[in-house]
């Protein structure tokens, strides 16, 4: 008697074992070594074909983490993040604010340098003067009307009294 024929063992014999491309697990060794490749500037194609994975695979595990945006040999960049980090600590001690308030202004300082192309972020890390006006214009008054929002919220009781 013949043997019955499913659908699932058609489909495995449809490809022969050997021809099945090796699944490979990413462990943490691999991921560190992503976030390594990726600080370095390498693209996620790069680091894909040097560790034997897809470019969607680095992007997943390697989220959040940006090149390196300094040079060594160029001494007339900063780095972006660092820099509005200590703008925005003074702002902090100037202003007296507390933990939430900077952790609202760090939040869109990040969140905005996180959209910014290359190009433009090159030309902040170069230009003191362009760098003072992106922390003005984009990120203090932003920042502010949320502060201002969080400060009247805890100044203004939660219900109102009819007297």
């Amino acid at each position: 008697m013949p043997k019955k024929v499913t659908m699932k063992s058609a489909k495995t014999r449809a490809v022969a074992p050997q021809a099945r491309k090796h699944v490979r697990r990413v462990n943490q060794k691999m991921i560190d070594q992503m976030i390594a490749l990726r600080r370095q500037g390498f693209t996620h194609a790069d680091i894909g074909q040097r560790l034997d994975v897809s470019p969607r695979t680095v992007r997943r595990h390697t989220e959040g983490v940006s090149p390196q945006l300094v040079h060594a040999e160029d001494q007339t960049r900063v780095d972006l993040m660092q820099w509005g980090a200590v703008q925005i600590r003074a702002i902090q001690q100037r202003w007296h604010l507390r933990v939430a308030e900077l952790d609202l202004c760090m939040k869109r300082l990040r969140t905005v340098v996180s959209q910014l192309d290359d190009m433009t972020i090159e030309q902040l890390e170069r230009d003191p003067q362009l760098r003072v006006q992106f922390l003005m214009h984009e990120i203090w008054p932003p920042a502010h009307e949320k502060i201002d929002d969080l400060r009247l919220s805890r100044d203004v009781p939660t219900t109102f009294h009819r007297g």
